[in-house]
């Protein structure tokens, strides 16, 4: 428990203990007979009871777990646990860790860097349940190590948190065994510009995928290419009409009227439906070429991300994969984009999507 070299499941296991106190006592095989208990099957299901559905796939709506999964924090709470942690105590005697200068305000102590950003110094008793709202829960479904750091560091800062959190990540079962590892593929790449913020969004659909409850079959996407942020819709078909509507409802009406649209040659996406809304909206309908498809890559990048956020909650049956994906979206236009470094939602609104543990925190609403 005090190695420092812990890795996987052990650190994992580390993180979550440390907010208790306990004492770990050795028994002899022979006499530690309740363990044997331990090692039974368990009882798939009592014959005669009765369970939802959402208990039979091992799933509960995302209200429930976001309800459940949240761990919202307190200035109270962090200042107590500051005030008990060894760590954070040494921290404040010092003054300074690296290019850190450790400051008090209000009796809760910051982490200060050189161009003056404040970040809270979170104790140990506290670190296991941010890093599971900022990688486990609805709001942030399994992002990766790069996404998950960003994440938790635009506001709490404690030492070697970069190995904290990467041994999280890693020691996560869910994405051990359902995410595909990330491939790096480097293309031949030729300038594309960009434009000013909503001039060029990428459309695609993604699909047949199961049917859900609501009939719904297919997954239309668009990403703007200056932010690369995502609106992603479930349908239960994609003819023209559904893709014009898509377009105009979730796109133009929201965020503004674009200049060049990006699709593919299907059928659908090149009838005169789409050419006619195209034209009303005085914009430019782009169709890559087939040699030349990486035109496409952002949105085709987005179906692969969200599809491997949903694998982390939908049921056995994937039946209800429409209920997740708007968690996805949210958790993607959230996190850090590796191109441009912020993410998708900071630079179209202009701020940080915050995590749940930072509402009951004071703020100017709040004080």
């Amino acid at each position: 428990m005090r190695s420092k070299d812990l890795a996987g499941r052990l650190h994992r296991w580390a993180l979550q203990l440390q907010e208790y106190n306990f004492d770990i006592t050795y028994r002899p095989g022979s006499t530690n007979v309740v363990a044997d208990a331990l090692s039974r099957a368990p009882v798939r299901q009592v014959v005669g009871s009765e369970q939802t559905d959402n208990a039979s796939t091992g799933t509960a709506p995302p209200a429930a777990t976001a309800a459940a999964a949240t761990g919202q924090l307190t200035d109270d709470e962090i200042r107590q646990q500051q005030q008990q942690d060894a760590q954070v105590q040494k921290l404040v005697r010092t003054r300074r860790r690296g290019t850190q200068e450790i400051i008090t305000d209000g009796g809760i102590v910051y982490a200060r860097s050189a161009d003056g950003e404040r970040r809270v110094v979170l104790p140990v008793a506290l670190r296991h349940k941010v890093l599971r709202e900022a990688h486990d829960s609805i709001f942030a479904c399994h992002l990766r190590i790069p996404q998950t750091y960003a994440r938790i560091s635009a506001v709490y800062w404690w030492p070697d948190m970069h190995t904290t959190v990467r041994q999280w990540v890693r020691s996560c079962r869910d994405c051990g065994t359902r995410k595909a590892r990330p491939r790096e593929v480097i293309p031949p790449l030729r300038p594309l510009g960009l434009g000013d913020v909503g001039d060029r969004w990428a459309l695609d659909v993604a699909g047949p995928l199961p049917v859900t409850g609501r009939g719904n079959r297919y997954v239309v996407a668009a990403v703007e290419y200056a932010t690369r942020y995502a609106v992603a819709v479930a349908v239960p078909t994609h003819t023209a009409k559904d893709i014009a509507r898509f377009v105009m409802e979730r796109v133009v009406l929201i965020y503004g009227p674009l200049r060049e649209l990006l699709m593919d040659g299907a059928p659908e996406l090149n009838g005169h439906v789409i050419e006619e809304l195209v034209g009303l909206l005085q914009a430019r309908q782009v169709t890559p070429v087939p040699y030349r498809p990486a035109l496409l890559g952002l949105v085709e990048r987005f179906h692969r991300t969200w599809k491997d956020m949903v694998s982390m909650y939908v049921s056995e049956n994937q039946t209800d994969w429409d209920d997740w994906l708007p968690c996805a979206a949210y958790a993607y236009n959230g996190s850090r984009h590796s191109t441009t470094g912020y993410s998708p939602n900071e630079l179209l609104m202009g701020r940080r999507l915050r995590a749940p543990n930072e509402l009951l925190r004071a703020s100017g609403v709040t004080q």
